[in-house]
């Protein structure tokens, strides 16, 4: 499956493209107030940390989407500048809710409390129950990530458990809340707006 260019309000959701991986080391890896809610993110950031990631997701097979492995990882753009991105994980992510694809996301600090995430991730998210033909999304969010929670909450996601992470930027494991979302709560909720 190839990923399609998803458009919002305001946002253009896209896949990746050579030269994003400056964009995400700016604005993810080398920002310590957004590295420090990223579990996989290293502290201080690995040179060349972003291009390996923007090579894995341009290089991997469009069939693992189809075969419900691997994630769909979209660039988050506001005017064609790359502000975050925004993914669906194949479900297996967490083994808390194994059946489900997962969402995750981040934006670079210029660009919170603007609404954009929410925004993102309800296009991300409708794009995922439709590829995924699944009946439920799940997501995680560190238990302090006040922000990340409340963009869950927004988008109708209900806690289901607790689970640990290791968190390399801060170098210890962090208690995450565990997040499910009903396709039809979704669904009911867009109808509603």
């Amino acid at each position: 499956m190839m990923l399609p260019v998803l458009t919002t309000r305001r946002l253009v959701l896209r896949p990746f493209r050579e030269g994003d991986a400056e964009a995400i080391a700016n604005l993810g890896g080398r920002d310590f107030e957004v590295a420090r809610w990223l579990t996989g993110c290293t502290w201080p950031y690995e040179d060349g940390a972003a291009q390996a990631f923007v090579d894995k997701v341009m290089n991997q097979d469009p069939l693992d989407l189809d075969r419900m492995k691997g994630q769909a990882v979209f660039a988050i753009t506001l005017g064609g500048i790359f502000i975050g991105t925004v993914a669906i994980q194949a479900p297996g992510d967490l083994e808390e809710q194994p059946e489900c694809p997962t969402l995750g996301y981040w934006l670079g600090r210029p660009f919170h409390g603007f609404g954009y995430a929410t925004e993102a991730a309800e296009a991300a998210l409708a794009w995922g129950f439709e590829a995924f033909h699944c009946q439920a999304i799940a997501a995680r969010a560190y238990e302090d990530n006040s922000a990340s929670r409340a963009v869950l909450r927004k988008q109708g996601f209900r806690p289901v458990g607790k689970t640990v992470r290791f968190a390399k930027a801060l170098d210890r494991k962090v208690s995450n809340i565990v997040v499910r979302l009903e396709r039809s709560d979704f669904e009911s909720r867009r109808a509603a707006a």
